[in-house]
């Protein structure tokens, strides 16, 4: 083990620490997402946490570290609202 270190290769701990350090990092990605989205729904009306609007919404990672935002069930009421946020801005980007 001595050795190996000194030749400047990868010791046990930190082989152990490497993978929780990308966790670490893919989690905090993720929350940050996931912050800047309840923010927009919040402008857009949509209550992230209340059970008629949007239950949960959550930032997680996978071991190797890839960050992705866990969404949850989404009520049908506010998936229309959604969509008609999204076709209005597509519509009002091609009027211009």
């Amino acid at each position: 083990m001595l050795i190996s270190s000194f030749l400047g290769m990868t010791t046990d701990i930190e082989a152990v620490a490497q993978p929780s350090d990308a966790f670490a990092a893919g989690k905090k990605r993720a929350d940050d997402t996931a912050f800047m989205l309840d923010r927009v729904l919040t402008e857009m009306g949509i209550r992230v946490g209340d059970r008629d609007s949007w239950p949960q919404l959550q930032g997680r990672a996978s071991l190797s570290g890839e960050p992705y935002v866990y969404l949850g069930t989404v009520p049908m009421a506010t998936v229309r609202k959604l969509i008609d946020a999204l076709i209005y801005a597509h519509s009002a980007k091609r009027a211009r």
